[in-house]
């Protein structure tokens, strides 16, 4: 239930910032707006002012702004003041003005976020036996900085660590409260063709204490209770999970296990799946840091961006069909499950799914299908560059079309998100 109060509430904000632009700009263009509804069904809350109706409706699943000359129906507004009646780049703008509205909410989102709440830093959440950083870094250690640069994405740390490669690579980190500098000679591994210094990097630490069992799975017939800690594998001491990992993937199958201060040796599980899936770890909760001004808004813009490149690729792969429709796009259904998704993880990963789904809903209705806002532009550049104006008749017919499709369109991806969610 609340999933679907904070999907409702999502969809109301989202469809409304984008209505409302189209609203907006028809004000400041002279187009008249008849109503401007806040929700779908019948109206529960109306009132007329000037020559505009604002509404509240039923179902608070979005709302919609509708123009003079926009349907069939006669209107008394002139005809210079109607939908059609205006002059094509002032339709062009008007229907520009919703994904405009959508994007900048987006940017608005994201900066907030990374201003107002700021980033979780990269932490070592593991070292691998044998490598260089296990003589530099410990588990618990935040990364400040690497080869000199601020680090504050995990994908951040290997792309700045093959930056620098194969020189050594100075770490600016925190421990325990204290700054410090140390420095990582990385070694090339033949089999991942790439420089590493073998620790595993992530905002968030997995500790090796199990959180739960899963009934039946393998670390349940191994004799494993929920709130055992692994101490050791093998005689080398464990501090994360992925340290277990590493232990475990050197060949390591015997763990040091304290059980309410009773230590006791226990068999690890035989397959990666068993080890990694058949338990939940408790995690240590990630460290929040606000960049710098000029940082944040260069994180926040670069996080749009590869949210366009995303969407670019997508509607690529769609269209070559490299790209199962049923992996790239998903419902109301699946939104809503998405949501819930971002809630657990926190405010940060909540408003930044936020404004990634406000920036897909504007690059979405930029698309020149019928019935989006680029058909609607399409349209109006057509008249510009042709000078033949297409009869509005033909136009509502095309827009009524492209409508039902989408509404199938969207009947069979809502299934689909079902048999996803219940399958």
């Amino acid at each position: 239930m609340i999933t679907l109060f904070i999907f409702a509430g999502t969809i109301l904000v989202l469809i409304g910032v984008h209505e409302g632009g189209h609203f907006l700009a028809a004000k400041l263009l002279g187009i008249a707006v008849e109503e401007f509804a806040v929700g779908f069904g019948p109206a529960i809350w109306s009132r007329k002012r000037g020559e505009t109706r604002y509404s509240v409706r039923a179902f608070p699943f979005g709302g919609f702004v509708r123009l003079a000359g926009e349907s069939a129906e006669a209107t008394e507004v002139p005809l210079e003041r109607t939908y059609y009646g205006a002059r094509a780049w002032k339709r062009f703008f008007l229907s520009l003005a919703g994904p405009v509205a959508n994007a900048l909410l987006a940017v608005a989102v994201v900066l907030g976020a990374v201003l107002g709440l700021g980033l979780p830093r990269p932490q070592v959440a593991g070292l691998v036996p044998g490598k260089p950083a296990a003589d530099a870094l410990q588990v618990g250690d935040v990364v400040l900085a690497v080869g000199g640069k601020p680090a504050w994405a995990t994908g951040d740390v290997g792309a700045k660590i093959r930056a620098v490669a194969p020189e050594p690579v100075p770490f600016r980190i925190r421990r325990g409260g204290v700054e410090l500098e140390v420095v990582v000679r990385p070694v090339f591994d033949p089999e991942e063709s790439r420089y590493l210094v073998g620790a595993y990097f992530l905002p968030q630490i997995l500790l090796p204490e199990l959180d739960a069992v899963t009934p039946g799975g393998g670390w349940s017939r191994l004799g494993y209770l929920p709130g055992d800690r692994v101490l050791a594998a093998c005689g080398e001491e464990v501090r994360s999970f992925l340290d277990l990992y590493a232990r475990w993937e050197g060949g390591c199958r015997e763990a040091l296990v304290d059980r309410d201060g009773e230590r006791r040796v226990l068999p690890l599980p035989e397959t990666g799946e068993a080890l990694a899936g058949d338990a939940a770890f408790r995690a240590t909760p990630p460290v929040y840091e606000r960049p710098p001004w000029g940082e944040g808004i260069a994180l926040a813009l670069g996080e749009l961006g590869q949210a366009v490149a995303g969407f670019v690729a997508t509607i690529r792969g769609l269209l070559t069909r490299t790209l199962p429709a049923g992996e790239a796009v998903s419902g109301p259904v699946g939104i809503a499950a998405l949501l819930g998704q971002g809630v657990r993880a926190g405010p940060l990963a909540f408003l930044l799914l936020v404004a990634l789904i406000s920036l897909n809903l504007a690059l979405f209705n930029l698309v020149p299908f019928p019935a989006l806002d680029g058909s609607r532009m399409a349209f109006a550049l057509y008249e510009t560059v042709t000078r033949r104006k297409v009869s509005p008749r033909v136009e509502m017919a095309v827009h009524a079309a492209g409508f039902a499709i989408l509404l199938g369109v969207l009947l069979l991806i809502t299934l689909q998100d079902l048999r996803r969610l219940f399958g």
